[in-house]
């Protein structure tokens, strides 16, 4: 799988997932038929205009599923490719886990989730701002946040909480390496009993950690808030 721990520049998908779906298939189709590829012939299995398969692709490369050069899938889009040409969910689900794993934006996304436990659309979309530096006034931002949300939630990495919120997938969880959070040992070793501990994504590369009680009342939480400011000279 290419490396994808540098983004290029990020576009947001002009695509529902499902349509991003319809083109990792078509790409699969034409890159395994064994005759010449192109993104034009890309589109016309797909079913679409060429103009918006190429308003997808950058996404698609961004997120490691089309290389960053040329017009071949990664591995993991291959394995994806196939995965979803067989109809096979559960080889769709180890492509997808692969991709996560292996991409910056959606790992720091995914390991949020895991430090939270819980991680309302609010908070997933103010994670996805921090971590692209693109807001909600860059084009197609809402349709962005969803696909993100929708990839992660195919994965299997990650589920839905009884209030609509993102979980992390306890299972899935067992299967990760133990050295997959770069600062999780060390913040694990120092957590003090009692208090929560709570990630911070401050990069796509950086997560910081803060523990607070259990349960801070509204005046601790002002206070907190105003001291960093003083410690780090912001106005």
């Amino acid at each position: 799988m290419a490396d994808q721990s540098k983004l290029p520049s990020l576009l947001w998908p002009a695509a529902s997932w499902k349509v991003l779906k319809k083109i990792i298939r078509a790409w699969y189709t034409a890159e395994s038929g064994g005759g010449e590829m192109t993104q034009r012939g890309v589109a016309k299995i797909a079913g679409l205009q060429p103009s918006r398969l190429s308003a997808n692709k950058p996404f698609l490369q961004a997120v490691g599923i089309i290389e960053p050069e040329g017009i071949s899938l990664t591995e993991g889009g291959k394995q994806l490719g196939l995965g979803l040409t067989t109809e096979n969910e559960r080889v769709t689900q180890q492509a997808l886990q692969s991709i996560v794993r292996s991409n910056t934006l959606l790992k720091q996304l995914w390991n949020v989730i895991r430090g939270r436990g819980t991680t309302d659309s609010a908070d997933f979309e103010a994670q996805v701002v921090l971590l692209t530096r693109l807001g909600q006034d860059s084009d197609y931002f809402s349709t962005g946040v969803n696909v993100l949300r929708d990839l992660l939630l195919e994965s299997g990495l990650v589920g839905i909480s009884e209030n609509n919120s993102l979980r992390p997938n306890i299972t899935e969880l067992k299967e990760e390496p133990k050295d997959s959070l770069r600062e999780g040992p060390k913040a694990e070793a120092s957590k003090v009993p009692g208090l929560r501990q709570i990630p911070i994504a401050v990069s796509t590369s950086k997560i910081w950690f803060i523990q607070i009680d259990e349960n801070p009342d509204e005046a601790e939480i002002t206070k907190f808030i105003e001291m960093q400011k003083l410690i780090f000279s912001l106005k």
